[in-house]
This record gives C-alpha cells, structure tokens and sequence, in this order.
C-alpha cells in the first residue's frame, strides 16, 4: 500500500503561496483505512476533484462509494442540537444508516450523505427555522478550541483559520463536496461547494455551512465575518470578508508604529481604528438589515449575472409555485418567459429606461398553468463581486382581476347610459321593415293571387320586401353589437383595422350624440393594430359619450362631434374631438382619476376614462387629452401599427 503523505491526488490541481500549517498530521478523511496524511504534502497542492478531496488519502479516494459518505463529526452536532431541542433522535435516525449512539461515542465514523441528509430534512420538519440557528449556536458553543479562544485571535489570523476550514478540515469532514476557494487577498475569500449530479440535493446544508462560515471567528475570540451567500439546490456560493485581525504581528506593528509617532498621532490613530471597526460592525449590520428585507419583500427579486439566474428570494419561487428561491438558481432568465415575451429584453429596455415593464412569466413545472403577469423594473449593481442585473418582479394578478371588474361595471354603466338611444336605433329599422310588410299585407288582401298584379305592383311588393330585410338585417346588426359589448370573459388581443371599432361605438352612440349636435367622420385607412375590437369599441364609445355629455341640446346645430382615423409615425390614430365648453386645467390633471366625474349623478360613475386609458396601455397604447375652457377637447387614442409591434419584437429578441 503506498503511503498516503507520498501520493498525489487525482484531478486538478492549484498550488498555494504557501503552506497552512506544514507538518501537521491527520487521518484519512473517510476513515476508510488508517493511512496518516501529511496535511503539508497535500497544502500545497489542492485537488479538486468530483469524487474525493483534499484530505482524502489516494487508495480511498479511488474508491467509487467514498465519496457517498461524510465523516460523524458534523453528524454528532446535529444528533447534540435535537437532544438539546428535546427532539425524538431514535424516530429521527428511524430508517436511516446512522447509530446516533455510536457516532456520539466514536470520533471518526463514516455516515452515508443520504442518512445525514435525510436526519437533517427531519429536523427541519420538525424545527422549521429554528434549525439553522441551533446547529450555528451548538457549532460555536461546542468549541474545541475554547480554552484558546480569549488569546487566539493574537496568534491566529482568521486567514489562516479560513484557509484550514477550506482546505482541511471542510473536505475532510465532507468528501462528497467539492470545495473551489478563490482567495481575494487580506479582503477575504470566495469559496463554492458543489453536489455531484448522482446524490441527493440538501439545500439546509448549505444554509447551515454559510453560518458556520461566518462565525468560525468566534472560535478564535473573534467577531462573526461579513458573509454574501447565494444558495441552490446543488450548489452554493459564500463570500466571507475577513473581520479585523487581532494578531499578535498585528498588535505589534501597531505597537512599532505609536512608539515611533507621536501623542497626537496615536490617539487619532486610535480613533481611526475605533471608527473603522465602528463601520465595519454598521456595514455588517446594514448588510443584514438589507437581507431580510429582500428575503420579506412581497415582491420577487432576482440577480441575473449573464441571463443565469444567481439569486432568487422566496417570494419569486412562490410567485410560480416553486419551493423556494434557491430552486430557480442556475436557470436561465429566457425559459421563465411566457410565450411571446422576451424576458431578458424587456428587463433591459427597464434598466436603459429606468421605468416598469409588464411581462408574462410561465409556471415552470406546470405548462398548463395561467402565465403570471408581473410588472418589473431593473437596475445594474455589483453583487458578490460581479456585475449583475438586479429585477424585482410585482404579482399583477389581482391588479388585473380588478381591473376586468371595473372595465365590466363601466360596459354596464354605458350600456345603461345609451339603453334609450339603442331602443330607437332598433325600433327605427323594425318600424321600416313592419311598414313594408304591412303594405304587402293591404295588398295581398285585394289581391290574393300575385299573378293578377300589374308589373309595377309586382315590383312594387318585391322592393317592399327588399326593404323590410334590410330593415330587419340593421336590426340584426344592433342586436349583434348589443351581445358584443355586452358579453364578458377575458379579451385577447387580435389583428383588427381600428375603423371597424370606431363604426361598432358609432353604432351604438350615434342617437345619444345627435341629440346634442352634429356628428362628422373621416375614417380614413391606419393600418392594422393588435387590440381588442369589443374593449376599443368600449374606449371610443366612452369618449362619444363624454363629448354628448359635455354639451347642451339647446345650442345642437352649434355643436360639433368629430371622429377621425388616420395614420401617424407607425401608430393608427383616433382623435374624437368636440367645440362644447372644454376643461379647466385642474380638471384636466384629474380626469383619469378613478371615480372622478363633473357629470350631474346618474350620467357616469367616474370610470370611463380611468377604464379606457387602461385599456389602451394593455395593448402598447396611449390616451392623450387636451382641453380649453370655452374651446373644446380633443381626445387622442395611439395604437402602433401591427408592422412596428413585429419589428420591434425582431429588435429585442436579436439585441
């Protein structure tokens, strides 16, 4: 067998500056044999492998279920933290290859990761969020180093305390872990902990090593670290900024240093110090503070660094029926978009522009599920040393299903407000095509047979019934616009010429308009949009309205509703304008207000104009009004052309 200090590790390597601690001796981290390793001979060169460690002798680590196994100690802990919260331990270990009595016996056992995992997802059943700060209180309480812990922090850095925990003791308690450590010099270290495809996940497990990183200080007398933590299912990133030292090199340069200087200086030297260490305990504190919050935000929140998601908070994970944030770590930002939108540059054009986007997110483990609809903004900021795009996205759902709500009690408003013009515009019709009949009747009476009938009679009965259809077909027409308006349900947009909407509300609004003045269109051609046809026919029809309203019937050869459709810079426009009394700029700025109206009672509820620019929004749009006392309003509706919804889409999905 050859000698563990003498043989090399397996898989790549990376050489330290320098040795840890050289000469010091330990046994095999899976006391699968009693080989001693050199830590020297393995400090030096770091292997990372997938399957072994650092403190992993050559013979074991070239065996295939090693790196299935951890060592007791850890497990010792958790066994110590459920006597300590009075937990059942045998119903814990029940089914498990764990002997809690012989691993709190025996200092080096060998415990198959799945037990250890399945012990630990029993007591977070049973804990819930208490497990992570009894594990970190045990871990600290159950020093082995206490009797050195008042005078440890002069002899040892946290450096070097870090440096062992990384690349000793972690691996040599952990071999199914691998360990990447990227050291950022006197300001800390960046290490990664990574589960191999083939074992089971265990996100506690990284939740407790973050802890135990940042108060391994404690176990040499000093203050916990500054951690940053970015937490998957089988991957974890830990950034942990060194606390000031308190070495004995340390205290005597600082000695050196006020020996050398004067009074003054080393007072103010001392007072710099105190405020440092002042701003480094508030910073900490802020960091926290800053955490919880983002870990209690309502709203989802998410770090991408290059379309790869690298944080993800609870509330996000809930957001699309997931477990928690660390379950969309590593997914990237494009398969979280519904069909049709582009996730990635849509949160872009938020950043560049600095205001909220409405997007679609899809539920990823259910494609059958409702998109969800969020409103999102951005900003670039630098996260755990990267740059990243920080998005926080607000669940619009119930925003939406409010919205339906008062766009519905609008319609019924409105179709209330027109329910005696609508009677007209129908009972006009019926009465030509009953007047037509009743003239054939009459004539039909006199003359049974038809045949008897002179030519122009003959023509005059075929042009009566002509007659009646029609009326009967413009009857049919209003009944049609009158079950269109009317019915609810939920309205996607489709491909539709906005003159066919305009013609829907004039339809209906025509009688209320021309009782109070006259009426002129100009529906010239505007290009194709993506809306809805009933919800732009609501919008139009709610301006109609509004411009009947603002006037009085006894000026109506005065007054003056004009309609227009034209194209204008790759948007259909619709402009309804009226010469009636106009607004005051006070009532302008409040017009879109949810239940605001000047209008007498029982002529509108306030949400017309709040309903309609909604509506237009939804679908890329704009309401725009401007208004002058004694001058009139001018109402402007823009929609862009279905051609520059596409081009722009391209634009995006390519950029």
């Amino acid at each position: 067998m050859p000698d563990c200090a003498e043989a090399s590790l397996r898989g790549g390597t990376r050489t330290l500056p320098e040795s840890p601690l050289p000469g010091l001796q330990a046994r095999c981290g899976l006391s699968c044999c009693d080989q001693i390793v050199t830590i020297d001979a393995f400090a030096r060169t770091i292997a990372l492998p997938w399957r072994g460690s650092h403190g992993v002798c050559t013979i074991c680590d070239e065996d295939e279920m090693a790196a299935r196994y951890i060592l007791s100690q850890p497990v010792a802990l958790a066994v110590d933290v459920a006597i300590d919260e009075g937990l059942d331990v045998d119903a814990l270990a029940r089914g498990l290859e764990l002997d809690h009595r012989a691993i709190q016996r025996t200092a080096y056992m060998r415990v198959p990761w799945e037990s250890f995992v399945i012990f630990l997802e029993r007591m977070e059943e049973a804990l819930g969020g208490e497990l992570v700060p009894a594990m970190t209180r045990r871990f600290v309480e159950k020093n082995p180093f206490s009797n050195f812990a008042r005078v440890g922090g002069l002899f040892c850095s946290p450096q070097l305390l870090y440096r062992m925990a990384n690349y000793v003791f972690g691996p040599m308690m952990f071999p199914v872990a691998r360990f990447d450590v990227e050291e950022l010099g006197s300001i800390g270290f960046r290490v990664m902990l990574t589960l191999p495809p083939d074992v089971r996940d265990c996100p506690v497990f990284f939740r407790i090593c973050g802890e135990f990183l940042r108060h391994s200080p404690a176990l040499i007398g000093m203050k916990p670290a500054r951690a940053h933590h970015i937490f998957g299912v089988r991957q974890a990133t830990f950034q942990i900024d060194y606390p000031p030292s308190l070495s004995l090199l340390a205290r005597l340069r600082r000695f050196t240093d006020a020996a050398l200087a004067s009074r003054a200086f080393m007072e103010e030297l001392q007072a710099q110090g105190e405020r440092l260490r002042e701003s480094y305990d508030a910073l900490q504190e802020s960091e926290e503070t800053f955490r919880t919050m983002v870990e209690r935000s309502p709203d989802g929140v998410m770090v991408l660094h290059e379309d790869a998601i690298i944080f993800a908070n609870d509330a996000l994970a809930r957001m699309l029926a997931l477990r928690g944030g660390p379950e969309l770590v590593g997914e990237r930002i494009e398969t979280l978009g519904a069909p049709g939108y582009d996730v990635s540059g849509l949160l872009r054009e938020a950043q560049e522009h600095g205001e909220a986007v409405a997007l679609r997110l899809r539920v990823p483990e259910d494609d059958t599920a409702a998109a969800v609809p969020v409103e999102a903004r951005a900003l670039r900021a630098r996260f755990l040393g990267r740059d990243a795009l920080i998005a926080t996205m607000r669940d619009v759902r119930e925003r939406e299903a409010s919205m339906a709500r008062a766009i519905d009690t609008d319609r019924l408003v409105t179709m209330g407000t027109l329910a005696a013009g609508v009677a007209h515009e129908v009972n006009t019709p019926l009465g030509y095509a009953q007047a037509n009949l009743e003239f054939i009747d009459e004539l039909l009476e006199d003359t049974p047979d038809l045949r008897e009938l002179d030519a122009e009679a003959q023509a005059d009965v075929l042009a009566s019934l002509r007659d009646a259809r029609k009326g009967l077909e413009r009857a049919i027409e209003i009944a049609s616009d009158l079950k269109e308006i009317g019915r609810e349900g939920d309205v996607r947009g489709e491909v539709l010429d906005p003159r066919q909407s305009v013609e829907g509300a004039l339809r209906w609004a025509r009688a209320e308009v021309l009782q109070v003045a006259r009426l002129h269109m100009a529906l010239e051609a505007c290009g194709e949009v993506i809306a809805s046809r009933r919800r732009l026919s609501q919008v139009v029809l709610n301006l109609l309205i509004n411009a009947a309203h603002a006037m009085s019937s006894d000026r109506r050869h005065q007054n003056l509703v004009e309609i227009t459709t034209f194209a204008s810079d790759e948007h259909a426009c619709i402009e309804v304008c009226d010469n009636g009394p106009g607004m005051t700029p006070e009532t302008l700025e409040r017009v879109f207000e949810p239940f605001y109206t000047t209008k007498e009672p029982g002529r509108g509820t306030g949400l017309g104009l709040f309903v309609s620019r909604e509506i237009v929004e939804e679908f890329g749009g704009t309401l725009h009004l401007e208004s002058e006392p004694g001058r009139g309003t001018r109402a402007t509706i823009r929609l862009p052309q279905r051609q520059a919804v596409t081009s722009k889409t391209a634009t995006t999905s390519a950029s």
